[in-house]
This record gives structure tokens, sequence and C-alpha cells, in this order.
């Protein structure tokens, strides 16, 4: 005799209030997750583009890799980057944005996310509306939930193929076994701590067969052992076959990412545990509620979530957690967390409602309803204080409005960047994925993510530090690659002595620092006896007009301004100590004949080029003018000077600004005599 939940398991109940708690979670979700995609202009974070960019070298018939020709596992989202894969080819076929795409199948699959929810919870809950509502309202209200479902990662394809595992284990279909042997493969190609799912599952379910008869319940020892042997089977013959090939392709048994971010000893376990203490902070400590569930230890779907909620909790706490706000390595286990506190919720009310004071209750109208008032009233505050927090701590706040203007610069940056690079260029850097992606040049990665050499090394102080940030390469390391350019921040000191020099004309759009360049300097020579040098002696010959240039030359870092990057020893500024910004004034050097083909000059400081410029005069008239990029960094000016040869030359550096970087720098001016290569 079948039983008697299980023939309207499979229908839709129009008349189920959890169905349209479903329709309503559903469409917060979607709304939610593209306004925060919006309010991040359609970008996604940098992890995610490295997957992009495999997907798009594989799409372009270049291979499974990050830079042609180097085969080397810079990912752990196999089954993502293979779906990424065709959609590239038909972004690019179509001349639609690819970034937009993949957030938009991002926030499709979070949205069916919810159905497989509401289908494995109608199963688990025995049809509970309340307790199977409560775990869809947790899941649409997690901020970790809808942050991570425009991030442009695999969580949600990983949360989508659980799901489905457990919704094919419940189904009890003849050869669900099977299924789901294929199903837990796909889920350990998603991502490889995915195997941890299926552990669980071999665990709970063949282990059953282990427990008493009464644990068992209507399951006979063999037939558990049968269907946990064959779904190994079936899951060892599909995943093996994947894990042959890709460590035939990349000659390693484990993704290089593996060897990054985790170390030779059990140091990163101290930062993985308040990792994960503040995963449970930021909910109240709701998912430690989920351990309740050991209490229905006889139901195997209970002993597989909680299993599997234990493993890979173990698993985050061994490699010390992650960086990204929201606990990205726990937002798998949310919907199994949110399943099991609703399976909590369902027994508490199974209990209470077989109480004699729920039962007087229960008769009495005004008494029944003042109970459910206080219950709604109740859950609804419990649920707005849960969604507030999770805005307050998780990445709506702590990533989308803290980056969402740098990470687009960024893109803008690197887009920029590669339509302006030379072919043949490199780019050393350490966030990668959307430099590789947008620039199209082969990467020099600091932290070693395409570099098994740093991926390998030993670091002794490895689990204090940010995680996946704690091995990188050495400055001669990575400068030994000879990349053309080096981003700003990431090889420290001074590196015009290794024939690199500071570019700093970048559009007024893109806020950034600096960019170092290599340059060939075989073909040039400097003019001798042509230098400036921004001295107190050669300074004594110049008029100066104003309090802008009272004190100069400016020597060391004058008190109050920011740290100042690119100078040679001593050098004009028209910022001073006690009126900073508020300083104005005018300075003009001597005549001196103009002998080169190019004159080279440093200058940084404010961009205003009518009121902040430095210009080179030729008869009275201006011929060449540079102003600042909103930056204390002094990055090289190129001035071509060959049509001027024999005449006299008069710099004049103006600042008549009193605004916020109403201050210019100017250093290191010298002709050459030979054009300088192109770049």
């Amino acid at each position: 005799m079948r039983r008697q939940s299980e023939p309207s398991q499979e229908i839709l109940d129009l008349r189920d209030p959890a169905l349209w708690v479903l329709v309503f979670t559903a469409i917060s979700v979607a709304v939610t997750a593209t306004r925060f995609a919006e309010l991040y202009h359609y970008n996604v974070v940098d992890d995610a583009y490295i997957s992009f960019q495999y997907a798009k070298h594989w799409a372009l018939g270049e291979g499974l890799v990050f830079n042609q020709g180097q085969r080397v596992e810079g990912y752990t989202n196999f089954l993502w980057v293979a779906i990424l894969t065709p959609l590239y080819w038909i972004t690019e076929a179509l001349a639609i944005d690819f970034t937009a795409s993949v957030i938009l199948l991002n926030v499709t699959i979070a949205v069916i996310n919810l159905g497989l929810v509401y289908a494995v919870a109608q199963k688990v809950l025995s049809r509970d509306w309340i307790a199977t509502s409560a775990v869809l309202i947790l899941c649409g209200l997690d901020n970790a939930y809808l942050g991570y479902a425009m991030s442009g990662l695999e969580n949600h394809l990983l949360i989508a193929l659980a799901l489905t595992g457990v919704h094919v284990w419940l189904s009890r279909h003849r050869h669900r076994a099977v299924v789901l042997g294929i199903v837990l493969a796909l889920v350990t190609m998603t991502r490889p701590d995915g195997g941890l799912f299926f552990g669980a599952f071999v665990a709970a379910v063949g282990g059953g067969a282990l427990l008493p008869d009464d644990w068992r319940r209507d399951q006979t020892r063999k037939g558990l052992l049968q269907q946990a042997a064959t779904t190994a089977a079936v899951w060892t013959l599909v995943y093996g076959a994947y894990f042959l090939w890709r460590s035939t392709y990349y000659g390693a048994w484990l993704p290089n990412t593996f060897y990054l971010k985790v170390g030779d000893t059990f140091a990163a376990i101290p930062r993985g545990l308040e990792y994960t203490r503040s995963f449970a902070e930021d909910r109240f400590y709701l998912p430690l509620v989920a351990l309740a569930a050991g209490m229905w230890l006889k139901m195997p779907v209970v002993r597989w979530l909680l299993l599997y909620i234990v493993l890979h909790s173990a698993y985050v706490i061994y490699v010390g957690g992650d960086f990204y706000s929201g606990h990205r390595f726990y937002v798998v286990l949310l919907p199994f967390i949110y399943l099991l506190v609703g399976t909590g919720l369902k027994r508490l009310r199974d209990v209470v409602q077989t109480t004699r004071p729920w039962r007087w209750a229960t008769r009495r109208t005004a008494v029944a309803a003042t109970a459910v008032g206080l219950s709604v009233a109740g859950l609804a505050n419990g649920f707005y204080h849960f969604a507030v927090r999770g805005f307050e701590r998780g990445p709506y706040t702590r990533e989308i409005l803290a980056w969402a203007e740098t990470v687009d610069n960024n893109v803008r940056y690197m887009k920029w960047l590669g339509q302006v690079a030379p072919p043949g260029s490199t780019i050393l850097l350490g966030d990668i994925g959307s430099a590789g992606f947008f620039t199209g040049l082969p990467v020099v990665d600091v932290y070693g993510i395409t570099d098994p050499q740093v991926a390998h090394q030993a670091v002794e102080t490895f689990g204090l530090g940010k995680p996946g940030h704690e091995k990188f390469g050495s400055r001669d390391y990575l400068l030994a690659h000879e990349p053309t350019y080096v981003k700003w921040g990431y090889v420290t000191g001074d590196l015009h002595s290794r024939g690199y020099r500071i570019f700093t004309e970048f559009p007024a759009s893109l806020k950034v620092p600096g960019l170092w360049i290599r340059e060939d300097r075989a073909p040039m020579g400097y003019v001798p006896g042509t230098e400036i040098h921004f001295n107190q002696k050669e300074l004594g010959r110049w008029r100066a007009v104003g309090n802008a240039f009272q004190n100069a030359p400016t020597i060391g870092m004058p008190m109050g301004q920011q740290p100042v990057r690119g100078h040679s020893g001593s050098y004009l500024s028209s910022w001073t100590p006690r009126l900073g910004d508020h300083a104005t004034g005018r300075i003009v050097s001597p005549a001196f004949p103009l002998k080169g083909e190019v004159m080279l000059l440093r200058v940084g400081g404010g961009r205003d080029p009518d009121r902040l410029r430095v210009s080179l005069l030729v008869d009275g008239e201006v011929v060449e003018s540079a102003t600042g990029h909103n930056f204390e960094v002094l990055g090289r000016r190129e001035w071509p000077i060959e049509a001027y040869q024999g005449k006299l030359g008069v710099l004049e550096i103006v600042d008549d600004s009193m605004a916020g970087w109403g201050h210019i720098m100017v250093d290191e001016v010298v002709q050459w005599s030979a054009p300088l290569p192109e770049r």
C-alpha cells in the first residue's frame, strides 16, 4: 500500500500557502539580486573573471587555459566553466555582453533553487506549509544567498545540483541510485569539495545499514547497501573519467588553487574557526539550530544533510575560510541548514499540537487568534532583523556598496588597457581575473593562481594572513618574467632602475595612481647638460610669484601631504605644509637651449589643464603643456621638441587652483637625442 503522503507530492497544490510564499520569495530574490547587479554596475567579483577567462579561451579553441600555452588549473569549478564556454560563444555571435548574461544565468539558477528547496521541503517536512515557508523565507532573506546570486560564481549551480540530488533520492524512483550517482558526480565536477556531499551520502545511507532495525524505517539493510553501492559505482565511473582527463591534461592530481590556499600544517584552523563563528553570528547563530536535527537521525535524508554540513564545515575550518564578504565558502550550505531548521520547527509544532494547552486553545477562537497573531508577529520581527543584519554584514554593504565603484573603475581600466596595449605585451598583477579577461594579455600572477611555483612554496606564517594571498612571488622572481606592464601596488620599490617608467596619462574617467611600463632604452640617449634637477642652486635663478613656490624645492615628505611617489630626490611642488592646496603661484625658469628631439619630465598632483600646468614656452608661446591626474604620483610626460631645435625654451609652472588637489609637482626634466619607442 502506497504511503498516504506520496500521491499528491508530485502535484502543485494552488491551495498550498507555501506555494505562494515560494512565488513571492522567488520574485523578491530575482528583483533584489538584479538590483544588486545594477548597483555593482553589472560587474562580478574578480574570481569570477578567472572562470570567464578559461571559458573564453576554451570557446575560442585555445584550450582550457588562462594564459595561452600554459596548462595550469587555476579554477576549481570545471562544470561552471563548461557551461560558460558555449554561453561565451553565443554572446559573442549575438554581440551581447557576456558578463551581464552570466549574471542573468546566475539569478535564474538562484530562483530555480528556491523551487528545488520547495520540492525537497515538501517531502522532508511532510507538506508542512509553515515550516516550508520558513525555509524559503530564510533563503530569500539571507544576504549571502542574494549577493552571490549575481556574483558570477558557481555557488548557486552547486546548490542546484545538490538539491537535485536530494530530490532524486527522495523520489523513490526505481533507478534513483543510478541517476543520483550521475548528479553527485556533477556536483563534484562543479567544485572538488562537492565530493564531501557524495561522501556524506555514502556514509549516511550506506552506513545506515549498520544501524538498528528501528532506525532504518521501511528500508532493509541489504537495500541500503545496494543503493549506496550503486550510487558510488556510478559516481566513480563518471567522475573517474573526468578526473583521469583533467589530471592528464594538467599533469597534476589537484587544482593549482588547492596548493595555493592550503598549507602543509593545520595552522589555518584558528582562522577557519573564527570564520565559522562569524558566519553563525551574522545569522544570530541560527545555523547552530540545524544541529538539533540530530534528534531525528532515523531519517536518512537528515543524516545525509547533517553529515554534509559537518564535513563541509570541517573542510572550511581546515583551509582557513575565505576573504570575500558573506562567507562565500558557506553559501552552498544555506538551503540545507535552513531545511534542517525547518525540520526542527516542524517537529516542535508536532509536539506543541499534541499538548493539552494547544488542544484547549484551539477550541477557543479568541485565544487561538491571539496565539496565531503573536506567533506571526514574532516570526515577522525575527525575519526583519535577520534581513537587516544580513544587509549590514553581508555582500550588500561589504562588497556591493563598498567596492562597486572600485571594481567598475578597474574593469574600465582593464578594457582601456586592452585597447592601447601593443601585441606581445604582458602584465604583472594580483587581480588577474579582470585583467586577463578584458585586456587579452598574458598575465604574470603575483599570488600564484596560475603559477605552480608560487602555489607550491612553503610559507612559515601560513594561516595568519589574508586567505588565498599568503603565497606570492618575490620581487626578483616576478620581474624576471620581464612583464611589459606592472600594475601599481603589486611590486614594492622604485622600478626606474629596472628599466620601467611610470605612466599616468590615463583618461580622465579612470582613477588610477600609475602604471609601470617597461621600455627599451637602447636607441635613446639623453643630451648632456640639459638636465633640470630642481635643486636649491638651480631654482635660485627661477622667477617665482605668489606663495606656492616660496620654499622650493621640496625635499622629503611635507607634513600633512599624502605620500609622494615617482620623484628622484628634490622636486618642485606647489603644495606647502602651511597652506596645502590653498597655496597659489607661478614660477618660470631661465631660458635654455633646445637641443634634443624629445623632452621628458615627471608630473603629478591635481588634474586641471588650465589652472594646474607645466608648460614649455618657445618665443613666448606655449607649445607643450601637461597637468597631473589627481594622485601624488609623478608620471612621465613626453614632449616632441625636434621642431624647436636651436631655439630657446622656458618652463612655466602654474598653480592657480585652491580646490581639492589644487597643487602640481614636477621633477626630472631632461632632453633626449632620439625618439622614444612607441608603447
